[in-house]
């Protein structure tokens, strides 16, 4: 299921990331530099571990969702994920990153949006991406795909819950949710 977009320089492909395809996520990893690698995982991270790979590969086309992004000479260029609360089958979590050298030519929105339709069409109501405070390109970016949205703060990061859904009757907000927007308005 491959899909041709347009993007400032450049066409790239959206496909679902398969399962064997690990050396993808090394190239991948090989085009972000060591401060994006942070602001996407949380942490320093030099390369993948195995176990990092075996979960970043564990895809179902249901409760965990990968697309990759690959620019027209098949050089993979970026990577959205969902995977779904084992909790709540209505929620899943939300992650994208876009190499280096694909920075601000749509390639992330494209991702997010792709991802978001996937997930709708699956169940999923509500996506939450944790982001860290620092990451203003990923706060934003969200922010402009999913406008309307709940906020929180969790552990440094910033968890931005986007409400899926066709018409405002599908969507849900819980007294948590208002109670977590509260807080952080106040805090």
């Amino acid at each position: 299921m491959a899909r041709h977009h347009a993007t400032v320089g450049g066409r790239v492909v959206v496909r679902d990331l398969r399962g064997d395809e690990g050396d993808l996520l090394d190239a991948l990893m090989a085009g972000l530099s060591p401060q994006s690698r942070y602001l996407r995982f949380h942490v320093p991270l030099p390369a993948l571990s195995a176990d990092m790979r075996r979960a970043l590969l564990d895809v179902d086309g249901r409760d965990r969702i990968a697309l990759v992004a690959e620019a027209d000479d098949g050089t993979p260029v970026g990577i959205a994920r969902m995977a779904r609360d084992r909790g709540n089958s209505g929620e899943a979590e939300i992650a994208v990153s876009t190499v280096d050298a694909w920075h601000r030519r749509g390639v992330g929105r494209l991702l997010v949006n792709a991802v978001a339709a996937r997930a709708r069409a699956v169940g999923v109501r509500r996506l939450a991406a944790r982001v860290l405070r620092e990451n203003s390109a990923a706060i934003a970016l969200f922010r402009s795909v999913f406008p309307v949205s709940l906020t929180r703060w969790d552990d440094g990061a910033v968890v931005l819950v986007a409400l899926l859904g066709d018409g405002i009757d599908d969507w849900t907000v819980t007294t948590e949710d208002v109670f977590a927007d509260l807080t952080d308005m106040a805090g």
